[in-house]
């Protein structure tokens, strides 16, 4: 069978044999592709980065910095990374406690052997969706309160170990509230995390309060816990001559764009920009790195990037990946088990 062309995946990328295909552009990409899969469990965290000054004034586009509700949102999203991603708690939810609600903490909390737990129905809390299946963001009874952040602070600080400690802290209201259920400790094994984000500052902003606690591994050697890599092909869909402008200005520049893109949002390329097709090829190497690592990834990007690696993650059509709806100041957890099973969880962090 020397004459053909072939591709051998042995015990899958234990070891890839290939005859006459490394010759050819496409048989060498589809080996290195079946090289780097591998049937293993392998967890990605995908996050829309903090809402930004250009967002916050509708525009597109740019290297603006985060706005005031993108850097509560960072806040929030560190908190996740070091309680799920690190610590690996088996439940998190990040709640917004007003100051109506704040009246009526007492009867909603209980001191559990040394803890502050929740007790009783927290619906009214449930931020998000509250039909959504995969909002996994509830707080229920038994969760402990682990992290506050006070009205008007800049950091959250440790919970209080008492009912009444954690009353004094809240104060009027209104407050945020932190709630885990840790990982049993029987059989907690310290998972190593890796950290993308794009290279525009509100993608490195949005990531600007995570630990990195060093890790010690065998033979001296070290591994920084979630160490931030930027990667400029996960930047935003280049706008072109239109970085920096609103819809309202577009469509009164060139109206006829906008009728252009609403035909074909997957192929509308951005005068002197990026189309969807453009975000796909400059995101083969990442994907190509994504398939390898068996470590979680967190990935911290923009709406174009993350509907295309959200599409692909799920087997959706590229047709459709336009259209996908990533929600603001949300954390999607897709966990799959090696065996075809894809398990998917939405956090929503979502500053009030």
């Amino acid at each position: 069978e020397d004459y053909l062309q072939y591709i051998k995946v042995i015990d899958y990328n234990k070891k890839v044999v290939t005859n006459d295909m490394m010759q050819t552009f496409l048989g060498s990409r589809v080996a290195r592709f079946l090289g780097n899969v591998h049937p293993y469990r392998h967890t990605v965290y995908l996050s829309r980065i903090g809402e930004s000054e250009y967002v916050a004034l509708n525009k597109i586009g740019g290297d603006s910095p985060l706005s005031a509700k993108g850097r509560s949102y960072a806040l929030r999203l560190a908190e996740f990374a070091d309680a799920v991603v690190d610590k690996q708690a088996q439940a998190f939810a990040c709640v917004t406690v007003d100051a109506e609600q704040a009246k009526n903490l007492r009867r909603r909390l209980a001191n559990d052997d040394g803890h502050v737990v929740a007790v009783g129905s927290w619906e009214d809390t449930v931020a998000g969706d509250i039909d959504d299946e995969h909002n996994a963001g509830r707080v229920y009874e038994g969760m402990q309160l682990t992290r506050i952040l006070r009205d008007g602070a800049d950091a959250f600080e440790d919970a209080p170990s008492a009912v009444d400690g954690v009353l004094d802290a809240v104060g009027q209201g209104p407050v945020t509230l932190i709630f885990v259920e840790p990982t049993n400790p029987e059989t907690y094994t310290k998972v190593f995390a890796r950290l993308w984000t794009s290279a525009l500052q509100r993608a490195t902003q949005s990531v600007a309060f995570f630990k990195h606690p060093v890790i010690r591994v065998e033979d001296g050697k070290v591994w920084e816990q979630l160490g931030h890599r930027e990667y400029r092909n996960l930047n935003e869909q280049y706008a072109g001559e239109y970085e920096g402008l609103t819809g309202e200005e577009i469509a009164l520049r060139q109206p006829e764009e906008a009728e252009l893109r609403a035909k074909d949002k997957l192929g509308y390329r951005y005068p002197r920009g990026e189309s969807y097709y453009d975000v796909i090829a400059r995101l083969d190497d990442a994907i190509q790195q994504l398939e390898s690592y068996q470590e979680p990834v967190m990935i911290v990007a923009h709406l174009p990037v993350l509907r295309l690696l959200y599409a692909y993650m799920l087997g959706i059509p590229r047709e459709q990946a336009p259209d996908l709806k990533i929600q603001d100041h949300t954390v999607l957890h897709l966990d799959y088990d090696g065996r075809g099973n894809l398990r998917e969880r939405r956090y929503f962090l979502a500053p009030e």
